[in-house]
């Protein structure tokens, strides 16, 4: 693999700026989403709720090594959710010992929501580039996001 050259700091700081841009006119910050489909979620919640609208048999274990968290982070996104009534954990039946862990349909639309946001600040930024340009920032976003791993 060859080495990339060091990070030049006017690229970061332009990079920070540009997030920092993104962030507040798409609305991704914290402070300006009330009234949205994430007021009120924890960002890890976000997460979770992403994973759990996924087609899987998901558990708590799973979520965490999929999420790339602690057990107990992901327990405690789930009290908080389970409490909103959008999860619901119960037993396997063919294994005692695991939880399962399904959204609830308040959770599947709340999910559905989140989702179609991404979606449309997704095209709304890919919207403003060309069609060369949104395959380069799209690749280089993948790479950016597999990261060292």
């Amino acid at each position: 693999m060859t080495r990339s050259p060091p990070v030049d700091d006017a690229q970061a700081q332009a990079l920070t700026a540009a997030v920092g841009a993104l962030m507040r006119q798409f609305k991704l910050e914290p402070g300006l989403l009330a009234g949205s489909a994430y007021a009120d979620l924890h960002v890890n919640d976000v997460g979770l709720l992403s994973m759990l609208a996924e087609a899987c048999d998901w558990t708590v274990r799973g979520l965490a090594q999929a999420l790339d968290a602690p057990d107990s982070t992901v327990s405690s996104a789930l009290d908080r959710l389970e409490k909103r009534g959008l999860v619901a954990r119960r037993r396997r039946t063919s294994d005692r010992r695991v939880m399962r862990v399904d959204l609830t349909p308040d959770g599947l639309a709340l999910a559905q929501r989140l989702r179609a946001g991404q979606m449309e600040n997704s095209r709304s930024m890919l919207a403003r580039l060309t069609a060369e340009d949104r395959a380069h920032l799209v690749r280089l976003m993948a790479a950016v996001a597999q990261g060292d791993d």
